[in-house]
């Protein structure tokens, strides 16, 4: 049975993509089968690197509403690929409301369970003025599901100072599974080739062949993936 990676926050802007495409990285580093999946209507960023092959599912029509009947392909997508290892869904700002009624009103996370597949909902989270609302996000999606949360601390709009020790995570800690910071680091070094690679929606091995990053930057580049990775080994 697949592990199934939801990657949802209710904040715009806060690198549910970027930690979609880290997810898929790290999968594929490892040589096991994956299928990434962009529903983000406003942004298709992780559709847009060319590398990883996602797959795109329009929830929204032309009216803006969420269209559930084009969501059912999701679990058609799942059900008919029973040999993929892994599966990672990049959900979009606009739709998380929505999404988490669907999914509750359609016992869609208990349902991928029955079958035998394992869920995990990664939630970025971020310091800065966004953080109460990236809170809230977190905390609708723990009071509505049971299932294998991720929590990504991101620092590149503020640090969260001793967040393992907050009341917050105090409050939250039997129920998470595991927390990945995406540490802020020096915006001309570090901070400048991740924008880089991004921009170019490139992967970090694509980074590494590329003849525009410098030999440093290739250097800064592998040790910010190899830190992520090798959290991710901790839970994957």
């Amino acid at each position: 049975m697949a592990k199934i990676h939801f990657v949802l926050q209710g904040k715009g802007g806060v690198g549910k993509s970027f930690v979609s495409s880290l997810l898929c990285q790290y999968i594929i580093s490892k040589e096991e089968s994956i299928i990434p999946i962009d529903t983000d209507p406003n942004n298709t960023t992780l559709f847009n690197i060319k590398a990883l092959k996602t797959t795109f599912l329009q929830l929204v029509d032309s009216d803006g509403k969420l269209d559930v009947r084009v969501f059912d392909k999701l679990m058609e997508l799942i059900d008919k690929n029973g040999e993929i290892d892994h599966f990672v869904i990049d959900g979009g700002a606009t739709t998380f409301l929505p999404l988490i009624d669907y999914l509750k009103d359609n016992y869609f996370i208990d349902m991928l369970q029955e079958i035998g597949h394992e869920v995990y909902i990664h939630v970025p989270i971020v310091g800065g003025q966004a953080k109460d609302e990236t809170f809230n996000g977190l905390l609708q999606l723990l009071n509505s599901f049971e299932a294998n949360f991720v929590v990504w601390i991101n620092e590149y709009h503020g640090a969260l100072k001793e967040f393992e020790n907050s009341e917050f995570y105090l409050q939250i800690i039997d129920v998470v599974l595991a927390l990945i910071y995406l540490s802020s680091y020096n915006k001309d070094t570090f901070g400048k080739d991740l924008l880089d690679l991004t921009s170019k929606n490139l992967t970090f091995n694509e980074a590494m062949k590329d003849k525009e990053f410098s030999l440093m930057s290739k250097q800064r580049l592998k040790i910010y993936r190899d830190k992520i990775f090798k959290s991710l080994e901790l839970i994957l």
